[in-house]
């Protein structure tokens, strides 16, 4: 064997023992791997090795949210329907709204609590359109403590399936129970199908069909005016299908018949959502007149926006049958009786200052009665202005000025020479009655005497400057 066979040999057996004894120390050999090499500072100044920290675990989070369950909706007094369309509709904006919506039904015990004891029920009845309608109507008279909104909504019903649920046969045990000062309806959005009458089956806008559904309008329409409850019927707006608007138009004029036909009233919304050409839009002008979106993005339902749109068109008709008991009744103890002070009394015509009006006041719409029919006028002793100029005193009684009469007294042209009958200017009146009077100027002369005149000056001036002979 050669020396350098020899040397190899014993370099694979010392190799061999530092892998053994590797495999010894491996625990140490590993937290020498982790430490960290020494900086030059330490190498300096001192200092040993630190182990560097164990890495770091995240563990992420799992939030296990639990299945929301929908109860039923019921045509109820505490607990409105809402059709699937309206729920797809908003159901972007549920968790956005969970919150609120949590918070709703404390919020509005809060808000029933503040209404006055005597404050006067508005009702409202139909399907999803006058659910949106309530909410409106809600928000509006929130704040109003004699006024307080009750809803009886059933998203899906209408006048056409009775046999889902029959308005003409519960709407009577509704207005009992409820007793509203006002009802406001708002139906057929769901009515664009056949009637079932027995074995037959009419068609959409057919003549039976129309006879049959002006039928079920009036029953409802005499089931309200025999509990002598005033009647607001709010029409239908238009659709996003131009095929469902044309059928809207045709049922608006079917509901303001059989409104009228009662003394009811009918509240066309259909300006309020469409363009100036007529047309479906999904946005316009809210009621404060800023640009903002009235309809959800399937062309049927109601924003929030929209809704309160609806509620400012039914508002002046509500204003109509409410307007006697909207404020609080006054009542004064005996010991205040004395100390009571009644306004002064005074003229409108007479007025310099108003009391401010709302720009939203429903009374701006329009007068109630018709020029001179019947209008009050306030108990005052102080003529108007047309008094005083019907008796000749003037309004101004500003000497000289035009509407200062009070020279005239109803008495003859002449008068005496102490009395001046005009504003003393430039001219004495006295100088004038104590001479001859004025004299009229001369009488001018035509056209050809003035040139023929003229003509015969230029002569004489002419010989005048004629050298003489």
């Amino acid at each position: 064997m050669t020396v350098w066979r020899r040397a190899r040999l014993a370099l694979i057996a010392v190799v061999a023992g530092c892998a053994v004894l590797i495999t010894g120390l491996a625990p140490s050999g590993i937290a020498a791997a982790q430490e960290r090499p020494r900086t030059v500072l330490e190498m300096l100044f001192g200092g040993g090795t630190r182990a560097a920290p164990p890495p770091r675990v995240i563990r992420k989070k799992v939030i296990r949210k639990k299945p929301s369950v929908r109860k039923k909706s019921t045509v109820s007094r505490k607990a409105k329907a809402r059709p699937k369309a309206r729920n797809a509709a908003k159901k972007q904006t549920a968790s956005r709204n969970s919150s609120a919506r949590a918070s709703a039904p404390q919020i509005a015990e809060e808000a029933q609590a503040t209404k006055d004891a005597n404050a006067q029920k508005v009702l409202v009845v139909g399907d999803f359109l006058a659910d949106s309608l309530a909410d409106g109507l809600d928000a509006l008279y929130g704040d109003n403590e004699m006024v307080t909104v009750e809803s009886r909504t059933n998203g899906s019903s209408g006048l056409v399936r009775d046999d889902f649920y029959d308005w003409t046969k519960n709407l009577g045990p509704i207005l009992d129970e409820e007793k509203p000062a006002a009802l406001v309806v708002a139906l057929g959005s769901n009515d664009r199908q056949p009637i079932e009458l027995g074995s037959a089956t009419l068609s959409l806008r057919s003549e039976g069909w129309t006879k049959e559904y002006e039928k079920r309008i009036a029953e409802i329409a005499e089931t309200v005016k025999n509990r002598d409850i005033p009647l607001i019927w709010v029409g239908m707006p238009s659709f996003k299908f131009e095929r469902m608007s044309e059928d809207m138009v045709f049922l608006n004029d079917l509901y303001r018949k059989g409104a009228t036909k009662v003394s009811g009233q009918f509240v066309d919304i259909w300006e309020g959502f469409v363009d100036a050409n007529g047309s479906f839009v999904y946005s316009g002008p809210g009621v404060s007149g800023q640009q903002v979106q009235l309809r959800n993005s399937d062309g049927i339902t109601m924003t929030s926006a929209g809704d309160d749109k609806m509620a400012f068109f039914a508002e002046r008709a509500i204003a109509r049958v409410l307007k006697d008991g909207v404020s609080p009744a006054i009542s004064l103890s005996a010991e205040q009786l004395p100390n009571m002070q009644l306004p002064p009394l005074g003229n409108a015509a007479n007025a310099v200052t108003a009391v401010p009006l709302s720009i939203d006041d429903p009374a701006l719409a329009g007068a109630e009665t018709l020029l001179g029919g019947g209008t009050t006028r306030g108990f005052t002793l102080e003529p108007s202005p047309r008094d005083r100029l019907i008796a000749g005193n003037g309004t101004g009684e500003v000497q000289g000025r035009a509407d200062n009469f009070t020279w005239n007294k109803k008495t003859g042209a002449v008068v005496p020479d102490g009395e001046s009958i005009a504003y003393r200017g430039t001219l004495d009146l006295n100088a004038v009655r104590a001479s001859d009077g004025i004299k009229p100027p001369e009488e001018m002369p035509s056209i050809v005497d003035a040139i023929i005149e003229d003509w015969a000056e230029d002569n004489e001036a002419a010989k005048g400057d004629a050298p003489a002979n």
